[in-house]
C-alpha cells in the first residue's frame, strides 16, 4: 500500500509539500498537479483520522436541511457537496424533517468539534444554542449578526413574479403559500407580491394555508376546484415554490380553464430534480450554485472574532417557460 513518502518520491517533491497539499495548504499549481497525478497513479488514500488528529479539527461539515424531497433542496445539496470536495472536505447530511431535537444533536456535535461546522436551513427554534464560537452558516433564515447569512432576494423576486404576470395581461392575481413559522423567505415573497399589487392597484388574493405539509396538495386542489368551478376568478397565479406550482398544474388538468391560455402561472426556485431535466413551469430562478459557493466559503473562512458576519442577498431572475404567455 502506497504511503506519503511514495507520493513525494514519484512527484519529486518533499514529504512536507505532499502533506501541505493534502491538508489544504496552498502550494504552487505545478507542484499540486504533480502530486495529484502521483496520488492517482499510486492509488494513495490519505489517513483522514491522522489528519484530523494533527489539525485538531474535523474534515466533515454537517449540512442540516428540513427535507430532501424538493428539487431546490436536492440541487443545493449537490452543489454544496461539490464545493466541499474542492476543499477536501466531506459532508454529513442531516435530513431533519424539521425535527427540533435532531437539529440540536448536530449543533451539539459541532460544539464538541466532532464536525468542523454546520451549514443549515433550519426553521426550528434553535436560536438559544447558536453562539459566536460555533462555526455555522445559515441559508434562508436570519439568526443574528454573529451568523453568516445567505439567501435570495425573495422580496424582489415575488415583486418580479407579479410584474411579469401583469405585463403579460393578467389582471386578477392569486398567490398560494403555506404557513411556515421562522421561514423568513416565504413571508418576504408574500410581502413582495402584495407590495407590487398594491402599488399597481391590481386585484389580488393570498391563499395562506395553515395546515400540514402532507395534505397540502389536496387542500390546494379543493380550493382551486371551488373558486374555478363557474368562472375564471384569477388569470394569474404565483406560488412561492415550483413544487406548489406543480400542484396547481395538476388541478387545472381537471378544470375547464387551461394554462397559460386562460391562467398564467409562475413558481419560485428554478431547480431541477436531475441534471438534464427540462424546466417547464415559468419561475423566479434562484442562483442555487452561487448560494452553495458562498455558504461553503463563509464556513471555511469563518472568523469567530468578527463582531458582524456577512449577509448575502443574491439576485434572482425570471424564466419565461411554458406556463406564461409572451408580452403583448
Amino acid at each position: 500500500m502506497a504511503n506519503m513518502n511514495d507520493v513525494a518520491s514519484l512527484a519529486k517533491v518533499s514529504r512536507g509539500t505532499v502533506s501541505n497539499y493534502i491538508n489544504g495548504v496552498k502550494i504552487k499549481p505545478e507542484l499540486a498537479e504533480r502530486i495529484e497525478r502521483a496520488i492517482k497513479e499510486l492509488d494513495y488514500v490519505p489517513n483522514q483520522a491522522a489528519r484530523s488528529l494533527k489539525k485538531q479539527t474535523s474534515d466533515t461539515i454537517a449540512f442540516i436541511l428540513p427535507t430532501i424531497w424538493t428539487p431546490f433542496f436536492a440541487e443545493l445539496t449537490n452543489y454544496i457537496q461539490l464545493e466541499l470536495q474542492k476543499r477536501n472536505l466531506k459532508m454529513l447530511l442531516c435530513n431533519s424533517q424539521n425535527n427540533y431535537n435532531l437539529e440540536l444533536d448536530y449543533v451539539k456535535m459541532a460544539k464538541e468539534e466532532k464536525v468542523r461546522g454546520i451549514i443549515t436551513i433550519s426553521y426550528s427554534d434553535i436560536d438559544p444554542y447558536i453562539t459566536a464560537n460555533l462555526p455555522i452558516v445559515s441559508i434562508e433564515r436570519y439568526f443574528n449578526q454573529q451568523v453568516p447569512f445567505v439567501t435570495s432576494d425573495n422580496f424582489q423576486g415575488a415583486r418580479l413574479a407579479a410584474q411579469e404576470l401583469h405585463q403579460r395581461g393578467a389582471r386578477r392575481l392569486l398567490m398560494i403559500l403555506r404557513e411556515l413559522p421562522n421561514n423568513l423567505g416565504i413571508y418576504e415573497r408574500m410581502n413582495g407580491f402584495i407590495d407590487y399589487c398594491k402599488h399597481k392597484k391590481i386585484a389580488y388574493h393570498v391563499y395562506l394555508d395553515k395546515g400540514n405539509s402532507k395534505d397540502f396538495s389536496q387542500r390546494v386542489d379543493q380550493y382551486l376546484n371551488e373558486i374555478y368551478q363557474d368562472e375564471c376568478r384569477f388569470d394569474g397565479v404565483f406560488t412561492v415554490t415550483d413544487r406548489y406550482a406543480e400542484y396547481v398544474m395538476e388541478s387545472f388538468k381537471q378544470l375547464s380553464w387551461t394554462i397559460p391560455e386562460d391562467v398564467q402561472l409562475i413558481g419560485f426556485d428554478g431547480a431541477k430534480s436531475y441534471q438534464n431535466q427540462p424546466l417547464i413551469i415559468s419561475t423566479i430562478a434562484q442562483d442555487i450554485q452561487k448560494i452553495a459557493e458562498i455558504s461553503v466559503a463563509e464556513l471555511v473562512d469563518f472568523d469567530k472574532d468578527k463582531e458582524i458576519q456577512a449577509k448575502h442577498i443574491l439576485p434572482v431572475r425570471f424564466l419565461n417557460l411554458n406556463t406564461t404567455r409572451d408580452v403583448n
